[in-house]
């Protein structure tokens, strides 16, 4: 399948991104509330799933830097301030939400901020160069991990603590959590969004959205997806699990990284063969037009109303309490949808926050 879409008048929207960046949404939602409602241990099956939703919204954050480069012709300046903007909304999460020092650890939206500047800059190499950078990370990566450890915790300091007198960590600590062992450090997980900067690069070309359903690519995907889920088996690498989080990401590791890359690829496939045969979900699609006014709002709702209930609900009360979460994450996508429709002229932080 080669269906394309014109996109030779932006804004467009490109229905498949949005309906899987959504799709990465409603599992985070998932996956961040296990920690403060579920009764360990969390079943394996619940695991494999949140593991997919970082590494796709991370991958969707390179592919949207091509985008704006390719048909918005944003400069690398736009790129620094956004990403220095979702920094900010990071930091601002860890000390109002989960009352913790910010900047000493890198969680995805940290990673995502740095990432996108990052990804102007990849996206400004030269093909060989742009391989020569992914490669050196992932080879990179286990070497680091082996010669200077992977943590099984993240550091974490109270903000109360830290006006009590507790001392800030070294900063070679604090280096080490943001290049090695922190939540996504950038070794390997950059690697996640420069990659989905060159599926961008690829798939909007000459004023067309290129689909990613033809049978080369999903074979291609597939066959990436199967070694890497087979190898990844042979040698799953400690799969800790973090305060309470379950993803089989720490540490993340190389035959981890395959399979997720071909996993995406494969979702990317699916979307774009669905949506071609008329599929249209408008509710992953709402959430995914605003995904970062969503992630701010169920980390609030998790961290402020659920958080200090301190629950630990067996696993059918907590899949009923998701639901009821998701429910309200949708219906306040559709809000937001409404809010963008009416607003004349918003400003680059509303269009950010709100998506448009």
């Amino acid at each position: 399948m080669t269906a394309a879409e014109p996109v030779s008048h932006p804004p467009f929207r490109d229905i498949p991104v949005d309906i899987l960046r959504g799709f990465a949404i409603a599992i985070m939602v998932g996956a961040n509330l296990v920690p403060y409602a579920l009764a360990p241990p969390a079943p394996f099956w619940l695991r494999l799933v949140s593991s997919v939703a970082a590494p796709l919204f991370i991958f969707i954050s390179g592919l949207m830097v091509a985008l704006s480069c390719s048909t918005k012709k944003r400069p690398f300046r736009y790129f620094l301030i956004r990403g220095g903007f979702v920094i900010l909304i990071a930091a601002l999460l860890d000390l109002g939400v989960a009352g913790l020092v910010p900047f000493l650890s890198v969680d995805v939206l940290y990673l995502i901020g740095i990432s996108l500047p990052v990804a102007w800059l990849f996206l400004n190499l030269g093909l060989r160069e742009r391989m020569l950078v992914i490669a050196s990370v992932l080879i990179a990566t286990p070497l680091l991990q082996s010669f200077t450890g992977y943590g099984a915790l993240p550091l974490q300091l109270p903000v109360l603590s830290f006006l009590s007198g507790a001392a800030l960590p070294a900063p070679a600590l604090v280096i080490h959590q943001w290049l090695i062992d922190g939540w996504f450090p950038l070794f390997p997980w950059i690697v996640i969004s420069l990659l989905g900067a060159q599926a961008g690069s690829f798939r909007w070309r000459d004023g067309t959205i290129v689909s990613f359903a033809s049978r080369e690519i999903t074979m291609l995907a597939g066959g990436m997806f199967i070694t890497g889920a087979l190898c990844w088996y042979l040698w799953p690498g400690a799969m800790l699990t973090r305060y309470g989080y379950v993803e089989l990401f720490y540490p993340p590791t190389m035959e981890f990284m395959l399979a997720i890359t071909g996993l995406i690829f494969c979702l990317f496939a699916l979307a774009d063969h669905l949506v071609a045969a008329g599929f249209r979900s408008d509710v992953l699609k709402a959430m995914g037009e605003c995904s970062l006014a969503i992630y701010i709002l169920h980390i609030l709702v998790i961290g402020v109303l659920i958080g200090p209930l301190d629950l630990s609900l067996p696993l059918p009360l907590f899949m009923a309490g998701y639901a009821l979460l998701l429910a309200g994450m949708i219906v306040a996508a559709y809000l937001i949808r409404y809010i963008r429709g009416i607003l004349k002229a918003p400003s680059f932080i509303v269009r950010t926050l709100i998506g448009g």
